[in-house]
């Protein structure tokens, strides 16, 4: 072999030795280097790597690409899981702001109801205190309305009743009187003349008036002439001859007639045997205007008829 080649080649071997403990050197702490930053995955309860250097690369290798695979997983499913609550909340959000808007809307109209309400608390109120007021007059109404009927009651005494019923009667014997003599001058005349008086001039009754076209007046079977006994423009109150001997009873309405011609209206508010007490109605308007009104028409003494407001009478 030439001497120059085997110099060479034993340069070479030194030098393959030389770099060969170098990377052995270097080799050996990046080995420890790599052990010491793995010595985590050991106690790892995930990775539970072993101790010797290869085994432990191994199971870092195959477990970590496990675990990340199993994160990336669970990051995925989780980022779709953020897009959905966020999606979620921009839906709250709409709905709180349309819900901001309906609260605001809803104030107004409570502002206005508030409003509408205070105003109606007040007209009630203001209703109730009328109607009060209404009740306090009409319960005044109502004992004033006793006290006429008790001095009604009290108006006319038996005693009154019978002296007026007795005046009447004596009147009504004078009355006769003057109207038999009355009868025996008028046919006298007759026979006199040899023909009727004149009716206008020489009636037949010289108490009734003729009627205007010479008709005399007449009432139907249904009525009861009477006279007045006492009559009291004040308190509205007449008392008649009539009473329940001729058919009258508490409660009924009569027309009151004078001569055919209505002057009034009459309620019947107690009844004797001979006689009766009523009060007076009120009349229309338009009866008022004619002249029919109150108890203008009511006279003392006067003869009346009266006229139930049915057409007839109550049966007896």
């Amino acid at each position: 072999m030439n001497k120059k080649l085997n110099i060479v080649i034993r340069t070479l071997g030194v030098l393959a030795a030389i770099a060969a403990g170098v990377f052995a050197y270097l080799l050996k702490g990046k080995i420890e280097t790599a052990m010491t930053a793995t010595n985590f995955a050991v106690a790892d309860a995930e990775i539970g790597a072993a101790k010797e250097f290869d085994p432990r690369m191994k199971e870092i290798s195959a477990k970590t690409t496990a675990l990340l695979t199993k994160k990336r997983e669970r990051i995925t499913e989780l980022e779709g899981n953020k897009k959905d609550l966020e999606a979620d909340v921009a839906d709250k959000k709409t709905k709180i702001e349309g819900l901001t808007a309906n609260v605001a809307t809803l104030e107004g109209e409570r502002a206005e109801l508030t409003r509408k309400r205070d105003e109606l608390t007040g007209q009630l109120a203001e209703a109730n205190g009328k109607k009060d007021a209404l009740a306090a007059e009409l319960n005044t109404a109502k004992e004033e309305l006793v006290k006429e009927k008790e001095k009604v009651a009290a108006l006319f005494t038996k005693e009154q009743l019978d002296a007026e019923i007795a005046k009447a009667n004596k009147a009504q014997e004078n009355l006769d009187k003057v109207k038999n003599k009355y009868a025996s001058l008028r046919n006298e005349y007759r026979g006199t003349i040899g023909a009727q008086p004149d009716p206008f001039k020489f009636p037949e009754d010289p108490t009734v008036e003729a009627a205007t076209e010479g008709i005399a007046s007449s009432f139907g079977a249904d009525t009861i002439k009477t006279r007045i006994l006492v009559i009291d423009p004040s308190k509205g109150i007449v008392c008649f001859t009539a009473g329940e001997n001729e058919g009258l009873k508490k409660g009924e309405k009569f027309e009151v007639l004078q001569n055919g011609v209505k002057i009034g209206a009459v309620s019947i508010a107690s009844t004797k045997a001979s006689s009766s007490v009523a009060e007076i109605l009120p009349v229309s308007e338009k009866e008022e205007k004619e002249g029919k009104s109150g108890t203008a028409g009511f006279t003392r003494g006067g003869e009346v008829t009266l006229s139930p407001f049915s057409g007839k009478l109550v049966a007896r």
